[in-house]
């Protein structure tokens, strides 16, 4: 049987084992959530990080920065959610200390990196991809993964059709056309949605997952705000994006059919159900499972990565982006739930502490 690790105890383990020991003066206070106390070390670094990439970390991400500030008063992190693409792209030029992705590193991408192992990716936080939408009269619109496919990939265009009236028979669906919002910037939280559509409903969804959407269907928008600002303006409109942007703009977030035939919407609980079944792959990052076996699991999830150079040339900026590596990994997860994220599953915390 697999050992539970408090987060107190990855803590520790995290920052020896994840991102090297580093040190701290004798001044404490403490900080708890989700029922278990931590102490955190009050940090003396001094420098300024500079980060980009997903939005679809951008939310917490901007929690994070500011509550890591009452632990390191000298750091100043500044962060620019431009998509996981460009993200990679202005760490690959070095441009920024690190860079937030929705997405693994490609082959191509490591390799003008420096190869293969010259970043370091960390899942550090969880989400569904929320599938939003703007219907008058319609709330708790249910959709099968084929019905989500043939309305992305155009083949359903209005929302009286036969196949989304078959996931809501008891709903009073309008003949109003549907209206795809996509993103128009690389972004990890396209790959991970066209990810999802190939796992699910390879016939309908024909196009390889990528980072740039695939098909001349639909209106595109830049950054998952542009995506929902987008599907708000019009009535009709389907689009996806983070938790927290639907629910902040008071849209319609789609129950969704998962493998089980139970429609789950994306919650703090069904996310944590869906990456528990993720397998750790042998260089520490996770191959999501999009169709989860659990009732529970909302199948649309996923981790977002920290990436940055294992060997920074800049001490006092490595000591620091390490030390908030850390915090976020640890303490950081007790914000996920108020902010619609999910914390890292501690199985997925244990295999990776047992596996470095």
């Amino acid at each position: 049987m697999k050992r539970r690790i408090t987060v107190s105890s990855a803590m520790l383990l995290s920052l020896a084992l994840v991102l090297g020991a580093c040190g701290s003066d004798n001044n404490s206070n403490s900080a708890s959530g989700g029922g278990t106390t931590t102490t955190v070390r009050m940090l003396n670094d001094n420098a300024t990080l500079s980060g980009a990439g997903s939005t679809f970390v951008q939310t917490i991400l901007q929690e994070w920065i500011k509550q890591f500030k009452t632990v390191d008063p000298g750091v100043t992190i500044n962060y620019q959610g431009v998509g996981s693409g460009a993200g990679v792209q202005q760490l690959t030029s070095k441009t920024v200390d690190f860079a937030g992705s929705d997405a693994t590193l490609k082959p191509e991408e490591q390799a003008a990196t420096g190869g293969a192992g010259a970043v370091v990716q960390i899942p550090w936080i969880a989400g569904g991809v929320a599938v939003e939408y703007n219907l008058s009269g319609v709330e708790g619109l249910k959709l099968s993964p084929g019905t989500i496919a043939g309305i992305f990939a155009g083949q359903i265009e209005k929302w009286n059709d036969p196949k989304v009236k078959a996931d809501n028979p008891d709903a009073s669906l309008p003949a109003t056309s549907i209206s795809v919002v996509h993103r128009s910037d690389g972004s990890g939280t396209t790959n991970v949605f066209t990810s999802y559509l190939k796992t699910v409903a390879p016939i309908v969804w024909t196009p390889a997952p990528s980072k740039d959407w695939p098909n001349q269907v639909g209106i595109g928008a830049k950054g998952s705000d542009g995506v929902t600002a987008q599907v708000k303006q019009q009535d009709g409109a389907i689009g996806y994006a983070e938790v927290s942007f639907a629910k902040q703009s008071s849209l319609g977030v789609v129950k969704v059919k998962n493998s089980s035939g139970s429609f789950v919407e994306p919650t703090n609980q069904s996310v944590s159900a869906a990456i528990a079944e993720a397998t750790v792959n042998p260089d520490n990052t996770l191959k999501i499972d999009y169709t989860p076996t659990s009732a529970a699991a909302y199948p649309i999830s996923t981790t977002t990565y920290l990436m940055y150079y294992k060997r920074g040339t800049d001490t006092a900026k490595a000591t620091a982006l390490k030390h908030f590596a850390n915090w976020a990994l640890t303490d950081g997860q007790r914000y996920a739930k108020d902010l619609d994220y999910a914390a890292m599953p501690q199985t997925i915390l244990d295999t990776l502490i047992a596996a470095l």
